[in-house]
């Protein structure tokens, strides 16, 4: 297993980082001065098309890398328009203006399998959309529900444009975009769990809360969670550190960015991503055991033990300082189904599964709304008591695909993951760190969505077709990253 030079790592990290940062810094002063958004939007879309056509791989690193850092894509947002939606536009436009002549030849058209079930997907959506129209459903509810999906247009743009070259790139990228969403968790959880009292922490929350960055909810003791959906990304930067971590044992470096990461996604409280990061990396060790063909050394299990303590250690270094709270971080979310938000995931389980079925083969069609008891003290209050709840925005990601969709659409995105999981592993003799990452990746979403929609989601969607390029056009590529 091999990994890019430290120097050139260094220098792509480095500068991804430094983007980044500029860009939280934007962020901050665009939700400040509002009007701020009106340049900084055009700018974007300008910048945009110039890039991609001075150069295509931008109409793939660009939204990559926007979708990396930017949670549910309103870091700038000005009434309708927000940056995801302002990348999307530009990049399609460039694209297609540069490739009108083209388009017979686009690289898509020569993997039959992922073209067969990409026009299958967008088939079986457009049905699912006319469907809950012809049904009378809500014209607007119909599109927020669907919007997502247009994500899927970028497919035969990043097949068009990718090439093995640009892997260690996307690779920086997303680690670099990791390591800022890590440290603006563990800031702001210490913000809130020691409770500055010079700083306008009201504010803070809003700007987290109104550009749909994540949700910060107070718990015992001073402990606070911090919850980023951005944070899924943290899983798929993880097993790529930690694989590398494997080969260069020395890299300590590397061992306190897999301990900051870690130390992040406990501060998130998700057990979805617990779960999937769990599952994902235990399927990992399996992979390298086949794989190698032998057990695991001793050095593995040290390096997994020491992650985990530099990992909590980072937590309780930012719940107890400079103040301190307590010692005991565990005892803060436990797996009680009176939890509020597991109890009211557990209320609507059952109201999915009787809905799923009545159609379980065509579904219902998009913007289809089921009403459940919510414990959610937003929903659950004295106006309403019992907290009766309506919407169309459902947890239990697979469950709601299937609702709307139909069984074929599930079967479909299955044979998507599928086929990523057979080239990942006809790629581990050429490449293995590129293809244990893969299936660890792959695994992980697959487990979160179960129970939080990812795969009906840009941030979801966005890793699938990653990987699915990756993958697909490295196959048959030896690629090193040195």
């Amino acid at each position: 297993m091999s990994f890019s030079s430290k120097a050139k790592i260094n220098y792509t990290f480095r500068i991804c980082v430094s983007i980044f940062l500029v860009a939280e810094l934007l962020s901050w002063l665009s939700f400040n001065f509002t009007t701020l958004n009106i340049i900084i939007l055009p700018a974007i879309a300008a910048l945009v098309i110039l890039l991609v056509i001075r150069d295509p791989i931008y109409a793939l690193y660009l939204p990559a890398a926007e979708l990396f850092w930017g949670s549910l894509g309103h870091s700038f947002y000005y009434d309708f328009w927000s940056i995801r939606l302002v990348i999307f536009v530009a990049v399609i436009f460039a694209f297609f203006l540069g490739n009108l002549f083209n388009i017979k030849k686009l690289a898509i058209k020569r993997d039959v399998k992922v073209l067969l079930i990409w026009l299958v997907l967008l088939l079986l959506i457009i049905l699912s959309g006319a469907s809950a129209y012809f049904a009378n459903r809500d014209t607007a509810k119909i599109f927020f529900d669907g919007n997502a999906y247009f994500y899927l247009l970028y497919l035969p743009i990043w097949y068009q444009v990718y090439q093995t070259r640009h892997l260690r790139n996307i690779i920086d990228m997303l680690q670099a975009a990791a390591l800022v969403i890590a440290v603006k968790t563990l800031v702001v959880f210490n913000l809130f769990s020691q409770g500055y009292q010079i700083l306008d922490l009201d504010f803070i929350y809003k700007w987290i809360r109104d550009t749909r960055t994540g949700e910060i909810t107070p718990f015992s003791n001073n402990f606070t969670r911090v919850f980023m959906q951005s944070q899924i990304y943290l899983l798929a930067a993880w097993f790529f550190a930690f694989i590398r971590q494997l080969k260069e044992y020395k890299s300590w470096s590397n061992f306190i960015y897999l301990g900051v990461l870690a130390a992040a996604l406990l501060v998130s409280l998700s057990r979805s991503f617990w779960l999937g990061g769990v599952l994902g990396f235990i399927f990992l060790l399996v992979n390298i055991i086949i794989y190698q063909r032998r057990n695991l050394s001793g050095l593995i299990y040290l390096t997994i033990l020491g992650v985990v303590a530099v990992g909590f250690l980072t937590v309780q270094i930012f719940f107890n300082l400079p103040k301190w709270n307590s010692f005991n971080i565990v005892e803060q979310r436990t797996v009680d189904t009176t939890e509020a938000a597991a109890n009211s995931r557990m209320n609507l389980l059952p109201v999915m599964w009787q809905a799923v079925q009545e159609k379980p083969i065509m579904g219902h069609g998009l913007a289809k709304e089921l009403s459940y008891r919510s414990s959610d003290p937003r929903i659950k209050n004295e106006e309403n008591p019992d907290g009766w709840h309506t919407t169309y925005a459902f947890e239990w990601g697979w469950l709601d695909q299937w609702l709307k969709m139909g069984i074929f659409f599930i079967a479909v995105l299955m044979a998507w993951v599928l086929l990523i999981y057979a080239r990942s592993y006809r790629l581990l003799i050429q490449d293995p760190v590129l293809g244990l990452g893969v299936l660890a990746i792959m695994t992980s979403l697959g487990i979160v969505h179960i129970f939080s929609p990812y795969l009906n989601h840009p941030l979801g969607l966005g890793l699938l077709m990653l990987m699915t390029v990756i993958i697909s056009k490295n196959e048959r590529q030896s690629f090193s990253y040195r």
